[in-house]
């Protein structure tokens, strides 16, 4: 179902100089807080936005900083030595 907002006309002619079309500025704006929040999942995001790829929903979202894998240090770590073993290359001492 369509959302529309009434945008008096002098507040449109102020912001889409800066902002360009409106109402995809408020799309992004609603998926960069909603995924943010925890609200909308990768998957809403992409369909929100139109993308046609989770990669392009991952990298929108990095643009906006919003991080996209809420990993620990310790799964980093882990990450890192696993990453390491299937190079061939020895685990880096701390």
């Amino acid at each position: 179902m369509p959302l529309s907002i009434d945008v008096p006309d002098d507040i449109r002619g102020a912001l889409e100089p800066h902002w360009g079309d409106l109402s995809l500025h408020l799309r992004e704006e609603l998926a960069v807080e909603g995924y943010r929040q925890r609200l909308l999942t990768l998957a809403q995001v992409r369909r929100l936005l139109g993308l046609a790829t989770r990669w392009e929903a991952q990298e929108f979202l990095g643009k906006h900083g919003v991080a996209v894998f809420d990993l620990e240090p310790s799964d980093l770590d882990r990450e890192a030595s696993l990453h390491e073993a299937a190079s061939g290359r020895p685990p880096e001492r701390k």
